[in-house]
């Protein structure tokens, strides 16, 4: 069906677009792309076990240990492990950390708007609510 190809190409060609914006944050702050997801994916703090983690980020449990384990060293992120349940860490992005994780929003916020410019309001919460149905059929 050509209607369903050509959604395809158009969706892989935004997501190129901000895998670009992704890239230059990666470049300009040295860390990895595992790094920059696990910014994008922790809130301030919060008690979560490896385990889980590393599901919610696709990442398998020894990669989620090496990305934490760098960022702990680097001083982005505090661990601690919960005093009832050892399987549990509590993860806190330390001021450093905070700084890096501004800074990867406002990009990724300057490339929202960029994308968005020439679409109206009406057409941006159409366009989220159309995606949102497609990602939770599939």
């Amino acid at each position: 069906m050509k209607m369903s190809s050509g959604i395809i190409n158009l969706v892989y060609e935004l997501k190129k677009k901000c895998l670009q914006v992704d890239q230059q944050m990666t470049d300009d702050l040295g860390i990895s792309q595992s790094e920059l997801l696990f910014f994008s994916a922790l809130n301030n703090c919060q008690g979560i076990s490896s385990h889980e983690l590393a599901k919610n980020m696709g990442l398998s449990p020894s990669r989620i240990s090496r990305v934490i384990e760098k960022l702990v060293v680097n001083g982005f992120l505090d661990r601690n492990n919960d005093s009832t349940d050892r399987r549990v860490i509590t993860l806190c992005l330390t001021s450093k950390g905070k700084a890096i994780r501004g800074r990867i929003d406002k990009a990724r916020n300057e490339c929202e708007s960029r994308l968005f410019e020439s679409i109206s309001t009406e057409e941006i919460e159409q366009f989220k609510e159309t995606v949102s149905k497609i990602v939770m059929n599939m």
